[in-house]
């Protein structure tokens, strides 16, 4: 796996961005992500951008632990509003409280809308997101991103999106990014499904690119970042401490570290529990990661290894 990749995809190309946990209290879950050492941005109110600059909200907020590449989404509902995002939020979180949206990146958000159409899928038009960030100069930003949804009911994961970031240097302020963890990468995601194959053909048309068979399940590398789909039983073997509530399941996001050593003291030095402690890999329980399991693992260490 190679340290070297920029912080957005060029044409052609598409990025693992960030992932998204969807919780009932956004101030009960920022400690477990502290604890991990991924300081959360302020809380910001979501909101759509319309052709004549008026803004709408979309009925969700959140606060991001950056990370050097790429980044996690710990989302929350607002009050006293109803839209389709907050229709697909609620039902989401009445699974289980985790992860629930899988965001990639492009370079350009129209074509691939146009791909995702020819691929079969319904995509809707890119959408014009904007929010407040407050800058390190001390100067307040506008974060800016395309982002294109499918319908609710397309994918059963919860919310797939792709989008293009377009001010990653106002999105990755040095303050806010992870340093003490040594974390350097978002570099996969685990999902626990009842029929791996026909997921693995569903997000192969969705990315672009080919699933490979391994062992028991399927891994799909992206240009940054990979997908890993498999069943319950594969995916108790890889995460050991794994608590599947229903099925599908995000069950575990994986982040490469810089130095796995000083991201183990870290950890270790933090009280949280890791069910795995090896040279290269170390993955925590559910609960440290609010339903979802990390694994944190050398750039010479694939996080998910199938075979």
């Amino acid at each position: 796996m190679d340290r070297k990749f920029a912080q957005t995809p060029g044409p052609g190309e598409i990025y693992l961005d960030h992932v998204g946990w969807f919780v009932p209290d956004i101030e009960v879950a920022a400690p477990h992500f502290e604890t991990l050492g991924f300081p959360l941005t302020p809380f910001t109110v979501h909101a759509n951008e319309k052709p004549n600059g008026e803004r709408v909200l979309s009925g969700t907020a959140n606060r991001c632990g950056m990370i050097r590449r790429g980044y996690l989404e710990v989302l929350t509902r607002m009050p006293d509003v109803e839209s389709p995002i907050t229709e697909q939020f609620d039902a989401c979180l009445a699974r289980y409280t985790g992860v629930h949206l899988i965001a990639f990146s492009v370079s350009d958000t129209e074509v691939t809308t146009a791909r995702l159409r020819d691929c079969g899928f319904k995509p809707e038009a890119p959408v014009a997101l904007r929010r407040p960030l407050p800058l390190d100069n001390g100067e307040q930003g506008t974060a800016a991103f395309s982002v294109i949804r499918l319908p609710n009911n397309a994918m059963a994961e919860g919310r797939v999106q792709v989008l293009s970031q377009d001010t990653p240097d106002i999105v990755w302020q040095p303050s806010f990014t992870a340093q003490a963890n040594c974390a350097a990468m978002l570099s996969g995601i685990l999902i626990c499904v009842s029929n791996p194959p026909e997921a693995a053909e569903r997000y192969e048309r969705f990315t672009g690119k080919t699933a490979e068979l391994r062992g028991g399940g399927y891994r799909i590398p992206l240009d940054r970042g990979e997908i890993v789909i498999c069943a319950s039983d594969t995916c108790s073997e890889l995460l050991q401490d794994v608590d599947i509530p229903e099925l599908p399941f995000i069950a575990a996001v994986s982040v490469a570290s810089e130095d796995i050593a000083k991201t183990r003291s870290y950890l270790l030095e933090a009280n949280v529990p890791l069910f795995e402690n090896s040279d290269n890999r170390l993955i925590t329980n559910s609960r440290s990661g609010m339903g979802a399991q990390f694994v944190f693992h050398s750039f010479d260490q694939e996080p998910f290894p199938l075979l």
